[in-house]
């Protein structure tokens, strides 16, 4: 019996080993299981995490390439639309008139070689006067070169040119806004000038008198100016055949995007427009990283977004690329949520306390998060508002007023309402600045706009285009009672002084008001038109007001 005893406690005993053993196995299977579930599951958070971070960081970078592109559209279209009216203007002067007319539409192009050409035009007193009115007027209207071209495409009179070059005598019936122009009224082209070598963009207007075509005038701003507009080294401009023609980065110029039309063109017309034949072209790679589609441009090893706004005015394309700096961080950064639940999760099985305190742990996490993202809802807030309005004088800025424009032109359509634009430029500005510096000028700015609030409704909204020039929105009014503010405003404006220290500086505005005409009348157009009519005050003596009207094409000017 002892013996039965003894082997069965050993039985026992045995089957106890081997059960707890077995408790054992499986215990250590279902940490292994529970652990392998973890990590899995820290990883899956922890991706989640990057890719919404990711994502989130990706659609702010996009709006702010896309803003960029808008405003610099904007800017570079604004800029075009004065540039355009400047030939239109100088079609329809007299004495330029009455010059091609002397030679007729039916003349032929010259046959003489180009120094003797130029010497037969100089002799010429009409046309050597029109160079030197053309030579001021380049520097005063903002372009570089301004030239006229008789009927058969002969440059007659020329000014804005460089020391030792002139377009005078030479030939431009190839170019394509010469023959634009004689089609259809006016003509656009971007070209490499042809006597300069310099890229520019080209603006011509013909010379019509009693439906008699007499040539052409045309107006060239180098590109080199648009460069000015662009503070964003990724950032560049194309024309209508995909040619990079501005870009802060100069190792872009001529080179073409993917896709370009510029391929498709035959060889002449490559060495005609741009001066050669070859053209390299931007490199620009697609990348595919954690499912998000970016791309990498050429001399950049930094992932980038692209954002681009069309000006189908001028046919040209403003591209932005802009750099994704933080996705590496938000990368490295994402390794951290990982680790951490690895660490939790082992703290986790050693201690629930410890698990306890990372929750703690996680909700102090959630409520910095909270707590930076209310800070960055903040400043968002305070952008919006420095986005909208001039920092200089209060006004609004030109981005706004366009807003606004194109926002008020919408009811006024929907609802039959009038509305009136004028464009404000103070008069003799440069030389305030040159006399007195442009501290003081900032002075005037801000004394003008002051000036200029006194008098307006509160529907009425001011804006600065850039410089002295500013515009005025009167929305629900007529012709008449448009003139009428902008006049009380000219009035009050040259009342007015100010003051620059001891120095008291009196000034005068000129002001051009149009009303919006409905229809295919866009903002565009309605600004351009409106800045014509304020040339118009500046060449009638300035410190004036000056409004067409279209059904009776009568002249509004104060009474003297």
């Amino acid at each position: 019996m002892e013996v039965d005893d003894l082997m069965s406690n050993a039985e026992i005993s045995g089957v106890a080993w081997t059960a707890t053993r077995g408790r054992v196995r499986l215990g250590m299977l279902i940490t292994l299981v529970v652990a392998s579930a973890w990590v899995f599951g820290s990883w899956l958070v922890a991706e989640s995490l990057c890719l919404e971070r990711t994502s989130r960081m990706l659609e702010r970078e996009q709006d702010a390439a896309s803003s960029a592109a808008i405003s610099l559209g904007a800017n570079i279209g604004f800029t075009l639309a004065h540039m355009r009216n400047i030939p239109k203007i100088l079609a329809r002067q007299p004495e330029i008139e009455t010059i091609l007319s002397s030679m007729g539409p039916d003349v032929q192009r010259s046959n003489l070689a180009l120094p003797r050409f130029r010497k037969m035009l100089a002799k010429d007193t009409r046309l050597s006067h029109v160079s030197k009115r053309l030579e001021t007027m380049a520097a005063e209207l903002g372009v570089d070169q301004i030239w006229i071209m008789n009927a058969a495409g002969d440059c007659v009179a020329s000014g804005g040119f460089p020391l030792a070059t002139t377009a005078t005598g030479v030939n431009y019936l190839d170019r394509e806004y010469f023959w634009m122009a004689k089609r259809e009224g006016v003509g656009r082209q971007f070209a490499v000038g042809r006597t300069t070598n310099t890229p520019g963009i080209f603006y011509s207007a013909a010379v019509v008198v009693g439906n008699r075509f007499l040539g052409v005038i045309a107006v060239k701003i180098d590109t080199v100016q648009f460069s000015r507009l662009i503070n964003d080294r990724n950032a560049f401009i194309t024309d209508e055949n995909g040619v990079v023609i501005t870009a802060t980065d100069t190792g872009l110029l001529m080179k073409t995007v993917p896709g370009a039309r510029v391929s498709r063109l035959t060889e002449s017309e490559r060495e005609s427009r741009y001066k050669r034949r070859e053209f390299a072209m931007l490199a620009v790679d697609s990348l595919d990283l954690d499912g998000f589609r970016l791309l990498r441009l050429e001399g950049h090893s930094t992932p980038m977004l692209m954002a681009f706004s069309g000006n189908q005015a001028d046919n040209l394309k403003i591209w932005v690329f802009r750099e994704v700096t933080e996705l590496w961080r938000i990368r490295q950064e994402g390794l951290w949520p990982f680790l951490i639940l690895l660490l939790v999760g082992a703290l986790l099985i050693a201690s629930v306390g410890a698990g306890i305190n990372y929750l703690r742990r996680g909700k102090d996490h959630q409520a910095e998060i909270a707590r930076v993202n209310a800070e960055l809802i903040k400043l968002n807030d305070e952008l919006r508002v420095q986005a909208r309005f001039d920092s200089m004088t209060g006004c609004s800025n030109r981005r706004h007023f366009l807003e606004e424009l194109g926002n008020e032109l919408k009811r006024s359509s929907r609802f039959g309402f009038s509305c009136c634009l004028a464009v404000l430029d103070i008069d003799h500005f440069k030389e305030v600045n040159d006399q007195y510096g442009h501290a003081t000028g900032d002075i005037l700015l801000k004394h003008f706009v002051q000036t200029v609030g006194k008098c307006l409704r509160s529907s009425d909204l001011l804006g600065r285009l850039g410089g002295e020039e500013f515009a005025l929105l009167m929305p629900q009014t007529a012709l008449a009672g448009a003139f009428e503010l902008a006049e009380r405003i000219r009035v009050a404006v040259e009342s007015a002084v100010a003051m620059s220290g001891q120095i008291e500086i009196r000034f005068t505005v000129s002001i051009g008001v149009e009303q919006w005409w409905g229809g295919d009348d866009s903002v565009e157009t309605f600004v351009a038109r409106a800045d014509d009519a304020m040339y118009e005050a500046k060449r009638g003596g300035r410190n004036q007001v000056y409004a067409e009207s279209p059904s009776n094409n009568l002249s509004l000017f104060p009474e003297i």
